[in-house]
C-alpha cells in the first residue's frame, strides 16, 4: 500500500524516527545561510546553458559543470566548454554526469550513452551505453558500474591482460538508475525510480521494505562522516541505519529531495525538486529559494569545493555560497533599523547597535530590539560605557540618554543644560568625568554633577564635536570639524593637523601607549606623544581615499580604517614606518559588498562608528547594518595555497601541450603562456609574477594579468615559472615550470660562427703574409692588392645581408626583413595616420601537397606562389615569406573595403592559377588573415589580429578572406 502523508500528517512513526535523527548534524554551531555570500551564473555570465545537472571537482582544483550543451570548466574567471567531438569521445552535448577520482580524472557521461575519461589533458572515449547514462563508479576494485536512464545498471570488470574485450554485465535490467555509491564496506547501491537496491549483495532485490518504507523514487544517495546512509527519496531523507529509517527532519515529510551533500561542518545540504535549497544542522531548518536568492527552485547538483564554499546547480543557473569574510545584520535579521551610527561591545558575546531608528541587541548572533518595551523609536548617534553599569546613549533630538536594563532612561537635553540636543561623541574619563560632544559645544559634568562648556571662545577649533578619547597620559582629546585639541594643565591646545595636507575633519582616535592615531579628511595622522610629531598614512603613501571615519587595532598585527568606499586593513608596523618616514608605500587590503557588507558606505561623524573585542571580532556602522569580521580569518586566509595551472601555451599562434618539454624550430617569434590560480573566492584578486629564466633575472609581476608574452626570443634554452598570491600574502612556490628549446637557423649555429671566424682569421693571416712580401716589391702592387681585397670582403658582407634577408627557396624577402618593414612602416601610418594593412596567407592542406606529390613538389608549388606574389610587390605592397607555408603581405595607403577585396582577388587568382606545369591536376587554395594598422597601438598586436584571423578562417572552412573584427 503507498505511503501518503503531507507536511501536516505526517504519520507518528516518522516523527519518532526523527528524534533519532537529530545527531546527524555536527554539535557545533553551524554557519547560518544568511551568513553565506552569494553569488551567481547563468548563460548571461558565460555559461552553456541554465541547467546545472552535475557538478565536479578535479585534485587540479578547476570546477566542472555539466549542462545540457556541455561541459563547462572553471578557473575562477572564465568558462571554457567542451562539447561533442572525437577527440572528447562526448558523443552528444547533453551532459548527465561527472565524478571527479583522487587521480586528477573526471568521468563524463551523457545523454546518447557517450562515456569518457580525461585526466590531466587526455581524453580517454569509453565504450558507449545503449542510452542515457545518470551515474558512473568507478569502484575500489577498478570495475566500472553504469546507471542507465529505463534499462537499469550494468558492470564493466577492469580490463586485464587475459581479458582484452571489454565485459558487460547488467546488474539490474528494466529500470532507471539514477546514482551509484560504493560506501566504506564496499557495498555498491543503486538509487532507482523503484527504491534502493544492493548491487553486489547476495541478491538484487529491493532493500526499502526492509526499513519499513514503501518502493519510493530513490534520487540519491550519499554515506555520512559518521558511516551512515542517508537517501533522497520523492517524499523525504532518511537515514538508514539497523533496519530502521529515521527521516532528517519532520518538516521534510512529503518533500521531493534530488540531491545530498554533507559538508565539512556535518551539515546536510538537500536539493528538492520544487522548493530549493534545505540546510539541516542538529533541527534547526534553513531554506534558500527564488525569494530569497535562489535562481530557480529545482535543485540538480551539490557541491563543496576545496575551499569550502557551497554550489548549488539548478534548472535556472549557478550558485555558489561562500563564506565571505564580513557577516552583516540588517533590518531582515531583526536589527531594529539598518541606518546604523554607533556600536559598542558590552561582552564578548554581546554588543549593542545604535541606529537612526533605535537600539539593538546582538548576543551570540542573534539580534534583537534592546529595549524591553515598545516606546517611540529614538535615533542614535553614539556609544559611551558608564562604569557604574550601563550604557551612555547620544542621540540625534533627544539628548544624551542612558540604557540600562533594557530601558532607555532620558539624562540630559538642551533643556537641562545641552547646548545642543545632538550628541555624536560622549566619553567617561578615568577621573569620573563626563565630556558629552555635541554640535554646539562640548559639556563637561564631573562627578558632583557641576557642569561646564567648552567653545571656541575656550581653545577648542570648533564647537562641532565629532569624536572624544583619552590618551595614556590622562588627556582628553576632542576631534571637531576644523581640528583637534588636546586638554593638558594649561587648558586646550590646537594640534596642527591642517600642516597634513590641509586636514580639518577628525572623525575617530586610537590611542596606544606613546601615540594617538586620527582619522580624518586626509588620511590617517598619527601624533607621537614623545616629540608632537606628526605623521601621515594617506593618499601619498598609496590609499586611495583621504576620508576615513574610524581607526581600531585587531590586537594582531592590523589597523582597521572604516570609509565612505569600504572597510580597509594595512599592517600596523607598515603604519609607523611610513608616519615615521622610514617608508613611503602601504600595502592595504580593502573589502566591499564582495566581501560580505551589504554597503561599503561605512558610517563616520559620530563614535563610536567601530568596535575591536577581545575576541578579535570587529564591528563597523554602516549605511545598511551592523558588520562583523573576525580578524583571524583574514591571517588564515592569506596562507591558503592556490592550485595553479598553466592553461595553454602558443608558439606563433600554434597550441603546445603543457605536459611535455617543445623543441620549437628556428625563428620562433612570439611565445604566450596562459595560466590562472584556481582560486574561487577573491579570484579576482589573485596576483601573479612569472619569470622566463634564461630571458629574464627576476621576476617580473603581472598583477592581475593571466597572460604573460615574450617575443624575439634568441635561440637557446628556456623555463617559464609563474608564481600567484592572495593580496600581501607570500607568494606560492612556483612550481608551475615549462621548458621550452628554441633551434638556431644554420647561420647561428656555433660551431658554424666558429668555424667561420676561424677561416677568416686564417685568410686575413695569410692575406697580410702575402701583403708583406709584397710589398718589397712595388707599393703601387701593394695598394691594388689591397682594393682587391677590401672589395672581395664587400662583396661577402653585402651576400651575408642578402642571406640574412632572402629566403632561400622563394627569393622574398625573409621573416627578418618583413619584421623591420612592418615596424618601420606601423610607425610612420600612426604618426601620418595613413592606412596599413597586414595580410598572413597560408596555404590550405599543404601537408596534403606533400604527401601526396612529394615534397619537391611541394617546393615547386611554394615558388609558383611566390613568383605570383613577386609580380604583386610594388612601393604600395611588400610580400615575403613568413615561414613553412605561410607568406605575408603589408598593404599601404589602401582603405579597408579596398583591402579587402584586394585579397579576395589575390585569394580566387591563386585558387584558379593553372598549376599543371609542376604536377598533373594539382590546385592550391589558401587562408588569409587581414588586421588593420588602425584597430592596434602596436605593431605586436597588428600581428597577433592578423594571425587570428587566419586561425578564424581556418576554423570557418578554409580557402576564405578573414577580416579581424
Amino acid at each position: 500500500m503507498p505511503l501518503i502523508y503531507s507536511h501536516r500528517t505526517m504519520p507518528l512513526w516518522l516523527g519518532i524516527m526523527f528524534l533519532c535523527a537529530l545527531n546527524v548534524a555536527h554539535a557545533n554551531t553551524s554557519t547560518p545561510l544568511s551568513d553565506y555570500f552569494k553569488d551567481t551564473w547563468s548563460t548571461h555570465e558565460g555559461l552553456p546553458h541554465n541547467s546545472i545537472n552535475a557538478i565536479a571537482q578535479t585534485s587540479d582544483g578547476y570546477l566542472w559543470f555539466a549542462t545540457w550543451e556541455g561541459v563547462a570548466r572553471y578557473n575562477g574567471r572564465d568558462f571554457r566548454f567542451y562539447e561533442r567531438s572525437d577527440k572528447t569521445g562526448i558523443l552528444d552535448s547533453g551532459i548527465r554526469t561527472l565524478v571527479s577520482d583522487s587521480d586528477n580524472g573526471l568521468w563524463i557521461a551523457g545523454v546518447r550513452g557517450g562515456i569518457t575519461y580525461r585526466q590531466g589533458n587526455l581524453w580517454q572515449p569509453q565504450s558507449a551505453a545503449a542510452s542515457m547514462v545518470n551515474n558512473v563508479l568507478k569502484d575500489s576494485s577498478g570495475d566500472l558500474w553504469i546507471a542507465v536512464e529505463g534499462l537499469g545498471v550494468f558492470h564493466r570488470p577492469k580490463p586485464s591482460i587475459e581479458n582484452v574485450a571489454t565485459e558487460e554485465v547488467w546488474v539490474l535490467q528494466n529500470i532507471s538508475a539514477y546514482r551509484l555509491l560504493e560506501d566504506s564496506k564496499g557495498r555498491i547501491w543503486a538509487t532507482t525510480e523503484e527504491g534502493l537496491y544492493h548491487l553486489n549483495g547476495q541478491d538484487k532485490q529491493e532493500i526499502l521494505t526492509k526499513f519499513n518504507l514503501p518502493k519510493l523514487h530513490v534520487y540519491s544517495i550519499l554515506e555520512t562522516h559518521d558511516k551512515r546512509l542517508l537517501v533522497a527519496t520523492e517524499r523525504g531523507a532518511f537515514i538508514l541505519e539497523d533496519n530502521r529509517a529515521s527521516i532528517v527532519h519532520p518538516s521534510l515529510a512529503g518533500e521531493a529531495i534530488s540531491a545530498l551533500m554533507e559538508d565539512d561542518e556535518n551539515n546536510l545540504w538537500l536539493g528538492t525538486i520544487k522548493n530549493g535549497l534545505i540546510k539541516v544542522s542538529n533541527s534547526h531548518i534553513e531554506r534558500l529559494n527564488t525569494h530569497s536568492g535562489l535562481p530557480n527552485n529545482r535543485v540538480l547538483s551539490i557541491l563543496q569545493d576545496f575551499e569550502g564554499s557551497i554550489w548549488i546547480g539548478t534548472n535556472g543557473g549557478l550558485v555558489r555560497l561562500r563564506k565571505a569574510p564580513f557577516t552583516t545584520w540588517t533590518k531582515s535579521r531583526n536589527l531594529v533599523g539598518d541606518y546604523v551610527r554607533s556600536v559598542i561591545d558590552i561582552d564578548s558575546d554581546t554588543v549593542l547597535v545604535g541606529s537612526s531608528e533605535g537600539l539593538s541587541l546582538i548576543h551570540n548572533n542573534i539580534a534583537r530590539n534592546a529595549r524591553a518595551n515598545n516606546s517611540a523609536p529614538v535615533s542614535v548617534l553614539s556609544f559611551a560605557k558608564q562604569h557604574d553599569g550601563g550604557i551612555w546613549v547620544g542621540t540625534y533630538l533627544n539628548g544624551l540618554m542612558l540604557w540600562k536594563d533594557q530601558q532607555l532612561i532620558p539624562q540630559f537635553d538642551h533643556g537641562n543644560g545641552l547646548p545642543s540636543d545632538e550628541v555624536r561623541s560622549i566619553l567617561e574619563d578615568s577621573h569620573g568625568n563626563l565630556w558629552i560632544g555635541t554640535t554646539n559645544g562640548l559639556v563637561q559634568r564631573n562627578a558632583a554633577g557641576q557642569q561646564q562648556i567648552f567653545t571656541r571662545n575656550n581653545g577648542l577649533p570648533d564647537n562641532y564635536i565629532m569624536a572624544l578619547a583619552e590618551d595614556d597620559r590622562g588627556q582628553i582629546w576632542v576631534g571637531t570639524g576644523v581640528g583637534v585639541a588636546k586638554l593638558t594643565s594649561n587648558g586646550f591646545e590646537i594640534v596642527p593637523i591642517n600642516n597634513l595636507e590641509e586636514a580639518e575633519y577628525a572623525f575617530g582616535f586610537w590611542m596606544e601607549e606613546g601615540y594617538v592615531w586620527i582619522a580624518t579628511d586626509r588620511g590617517l595622522i598619527r601624533y607621537n606623544q614623545q616629540d608632537g610629531q606628526l605623521g601621515l598614512v594617506g593618499r601619498r603613501s598609496g590609499l586611495p581615499i583621504d576620508k576615513l571615519f574610524q581607526v581600531v587595532y585587531d590586537g594582531t598585527n592590523g589597523l582597521w580604517l572604516t570609509s565612505n568606499r569600504g572597510i580597509w586593513r594595512v599592517d600596523y608596523h607598515e603604519a609607523h614606518a611610513v608616519a615615521d618616514g622610514r617608508q613611503n608605500e602601504i600595502a592595504f587590503e580593502h573589502f566591499s559588498e564582495s566581501d560580505g557588507l551589504a554597503s561599503a558606505q561605512a558610517n563616520g561623524g559620530s563614535n563610536p562608528a567601530a568596535v575591536a573585542m577581545d575576541n578579535g571580532k570587529l564591528w563597523f556602522a554602516t549605511s545598511k547594518g551592523v558588520a562583523m569580521i573576525d580578524s583571524s580569518t583574514i591571517s588564515q586566509k592569506n596562507t591558503t595555497r592556490l592550485p595553479l595551472t598553466i592553461e595553454s601555451i602558443l608558439a606563433d599562434g600554434f597550441e603546445l601541450s603543457a605536459n611535455q618539454q617543445n623543441i620549437l624550430p628556428a625563428g620562433t617569434n612570439r611565445v604566450v603562456f596562459n595560466y590562472a590560480g584556481l582560486g574561487y573566492i577573491m579570484s579576482s584578486r589573485i596576483e601573479y609574477r612569472t619569470r622566463l629564466v634564461g630571458f629574464e633575472d627576476n621576476w617580473a609581476s603581472r598583477g592581475k594579468n593571466t597572460i604573460a608574452e615574450y617575443t624575439n626570443l634568441a635561440p637557446g634554452k628556456y623555463k617559464f615559472l609563474v608564481s600567484a598570491r592572495y593580496p600581501y600574502s607570500d607568494w606560492n612556490n612556483a612550481d608551475q615550470v615549462y621548458e621550452f628549446t628554441i633551434s638556431p637557423h644554420f647561420w647561428q649555429r656555433i660551431e658554424l660562427q666558429i668555424s667561420l671566424a676561424f677561416l677568416i682569421l686564417v685568410i686575413l693571416a695569410s692575406s697580410i703574409k702575402w701583403r708583406v712580401q709584397r710589398l718589397q716589391k712595388s707599393e703601387l702592387k701593394l695598394k691594388a692588392l689591397v682594393e682587391k681585397q677590401t672589395y672581395a670582403l664587400r662583396q661577402q658582407s653585402e651576400d651575408f645581408q642578402r642571406q640574412a634577408n632572402e629566403d632561400k627557396l622563394t627569393g622574398l624577402p625573409n621573416r627578418r626583413a618583413f619584421d623591420k618593414w612592418l615596424s618601420d612602416k606601423f610607425i610612420q601610418a600612426k604618426q601620418q595616420q595613413t592606412p596599413l594593412a597586414l595580410v598572413i596567407m597560408d596555404i590550405d592542406h599543404f601537408k596534403k601537397i606533400n604527401d601526396h606529390y612529394s615534397h619537391l613538389i611541394g617546393d615547386k608549388a611554394i615558388k609558383a606562389l611566390a613568383k605570383q606574389l613577386k609580380l604583386l610587390a610594388d612601393h604600395q605592397i611588400h610580400a615575403a615569406r613568413w615561414g613553412g607555408e605561410e607568406f605575408t603581405l603589408m598593404i599601404k595607403d589602401m582603405n579597408d573595403a579596398d583591402v579587402a577585396a584586394y585579397c579576395e582577388n589575390i585569394r580566387h587568382c591563386i585558387e584558379t592559377y593553372d598549376y599543371s606545369d609542376i604536377a598533373a591536376d594539382l590546385t592550391m587554395t589558401v587562408s588569409m588573415g587581414v588586421a588593420f594598422a588602425h584597430q592596434v597601438e602596436s605593431y605586436q598586436d597588428l600581428l597577433r589580429l592578423a594571425d587570428q584571423a587566419l586561425y578564424r578562417a581556418k576554423e570557418q572552412g578554409r580557402n576564405r578572406v578573414e577580416i579581424w573584427q
